[in-house]
């Protein structure tokens, strides 16, 4: 079904279909204790039972319906410190990678680790980074997109069928973004850092716009930038303030 790539340079040259498993993410660092295992490999599921998500959730996926995959990359030119531009290569290929099939629709990069399609969930992002020292040995993109999906369940998930009412192709959207991951990566491994960061702010929602958040207490921020650790700066009533993942949530 999902076929070796033909248009990358290394990401999609071996690909690992799985029928069903528990987590791609899981099975790519078990690969990763190879000796022999090469940058690029991507791991995809028919159905993922036990997918992960953010903050311990989990992401639910009907079979044969969406695209549930890890990318095993090797960034040891990225410090750990840096470990967020994985983040922006991500969210911004899988943007780019959603927005031909559904034209005209709003589509936003959600901080940290979502993309929002007309302001609902329709992608998540889990990476994993292997360290050494101070810099990243290995990482791991876990990467669920909703595609074919109709019912969720939760208010604030869609997919791409269900907006456009259109089923998709999975393997060319597979295709899609795998090549989408790789230009983007290629762009990050050549120092284009600032671009990316800056492509990634153009996309960000509630970038430049006030809107209600959750720490400890409801209040009114707004994004002005993302720090290259990847905290959030916001300009609230209390002055300029940076939250880190996990620190803040936002509330529609």
């Amino acid at each position: 079904m999902y076929k070796i790539l033909a248009k990358t340079l290394f990401l999609g040259k071996e690909v690992i279909y799985m029928p069903s498993c528990h987590s791609t993410n899981d099975i790519a660092l078990q690969m990763l204790k190879k000796p022999d295992i090469r940058e690029g490999v991507v791991i995809i599921a028919g159905h993922q039972t036990s997918g992960r998500g953010q903050r311990g959730n989990n992401w639910k996926s009907d079979p044969d319906s969406n695209l549930t995959l890890s990318v095993i990359l090797k960034p040891n030119f990225l410090q750990a410190s840096d470990q967020f531009y994985l983040n922006m290569v991500a969210s911004l290929a899988v943007q780019r990678a959603i927005q031909g099939g559904v034209d005209g629709q709003d589509m936003k990069v959600k901080w940290p680790n979502d993309v929002l399609l007309n302001e609902k969930k329709v992608a998540g992002i889990l990476i994993e980074n292997i360290l050494q020292k101070s810099s990243i040995q290995w990482a791991v993109l876990g990467i669920g997109v909703n595609v074919n999906q109709k019912s969720f369940g939760l208010e604030k998930a869609t997919s791409m069928s269900q907006v456009v009412n259109k089923v998709f192709d999975l393997s060319i959207l597979f295709e899609k973004l795998i090549e989408s991951i790789e230009y983007y990566y290629l762009r990050l491994r050549s120092g284009k850092r600032e671009e990316l960061r800056e492509e990634y702010l153009q996309h960000l929602f509630g970038f430049q716009q006030f809107r209600n958040y959750r720490t400890e207490y409801v209040f009114s921020g707004k994004i002005i930038d993302v720090a290259e650790t990847g905290r959030l700066i916001m300009e609230t009533t209390k002055g300029v303030q940076s939250f880190d993942f996990k620190e803040v949530e936002f509330l529609y």
